[in-house]
């Protein structure tokens, strides 16, 4: 079988109330080169994370190509996967969704498409756990994801202006998905679940029609941001100078510690704003200023060059 690249987006999800629902793949990229060996796993990592990923089958990409193959019936004999890594690990930017996603998709491919994207979703999720970051990294764009009560996902992509910005910072520190979940309550009161509904509603219309004067009030969140504050560093100040400096709405990504904000105007000011508070803590960080992956997980022309791993628009804006 002929070698397989395929390349998966990074993905912000929750954008502040849409706690496990709302998720957006954004331009930065992992890449995965794989093909079929007669036996064995032989595994390369590039990139993000390349000291501590594994590289035999508890790879948590090779484990997804593991579920395609016995998923279609197929025997699973041997890989080669090189995996070169742009995504930051355990900052909130879908690094293990991509992974995940990576090896379903380039197994597919690799065993001629047998699976379509719904099947394709129900394989991510059940290995993810939830639907908000793979549906994205799968799909492209801004989805929205829920299950249902049957166990199935359901999903859908949402109109967004085009031309807001995705400041993301990342600041040098991780925090655990498993430690951030950690931090939320069994139970939350019916007023604040009434007060995420109505701002996930806002948020969505807000996105969709370009109302900027809607975005502060609309990225609220009681659900999971003030739960799992104190493991975000200067989480407020940080806010507060993105405000300053002209962001329309700022969250923590995913489980975190990356900060977005979202802006239409001076995004790089905006960015560096939010870095320099992090510096004042004595805190590193790398800032990315980003527009929507429109595309989701793709085969890559195996003839090509791979190229920069985050898209040139973050390159020129910071």
């Amino acid at each position: 079988m002929a070698l397989v690249r395929v390349q998966v987006p990074a993905s912000t999800t929750n954008l502040g109330p849409g706690f496990d629902a709302l998720g957006v793949a954004l331009r930065i990229y992992n890449r995965m080169e794989l093909d079929i060996l007669p036996w064995g796993v032989a595994l390369e990592v590039e990139g993000e994370g390349r000291d501590v990923i594994p590289k035999d089958e508890s790879n948590v990409c090779v484990q997804a190509v593991k579920r395609v193959f016995d998923r279609v019936g197929r025997p699973f004999n041997g890989l080669w996967m090189k995996q070169r890594n742009h995504i930051p690990l355990a900052r909130g930017l879908g690094s293990s969704s991509a992974a995940i996603v990576g090896g379903i998709v380039g197994a597919n491919i690799l065993l001629g498409s047998p699976l379509g994207m719904d099947a394709l979703v129900q394989i991510a999720v059940e290995m993810e756990g939830h639907p908000d970051n793979v549906v994205p990294a799968l799909i492209g764009g801004f989805c929205i994801s829920a299950t249902t009560t049957n166990g199935k996902t359901i999903y859908t992509r949402m109109p967004v202006v085009e031309d807001y910005r995705w400041v993301i910072v990342i600041p040098d520190f991780e925090v655990s998905t498993q430690a951030a979940r950690q931090k939320l309550p069994g139970e939350v009161s019916m007023g604040d679940a009434i007060f995420n509904v109505q701002r996930v509603g806002t948020l969505m219309a807000a996105f969709a029609t370009g109302r900027d004067e809607l975005f502060k009030d609309a990225m609220q969140d009681r659900l999971h941001q003030p739960y799992r504050a104190e493991l975000m560093g200067p989480l407020e100040e940080v806010f507060e100078a993105a405000y300053r400096a002209g962001a329309l709405g700022a969250c923590i990504s995913g489980a975190g510690p990356c900060i977005l904000a979202i802006c239409r105007d001076h995004p790089g000011r905006v960015g560096n704003a939010m870095r320099e508070v992090y510096e004042s803590h004595g805190i590193g960080c790398r800032m990315h200023v980003l527009r929507i992956d429109p595309r989701g997980a793709h085969a890559v022309d195996p003839g090509s060059v791979f190229g920069p791993g985050v898209s040139s628009l973050a390159q020129a804006s910071v």
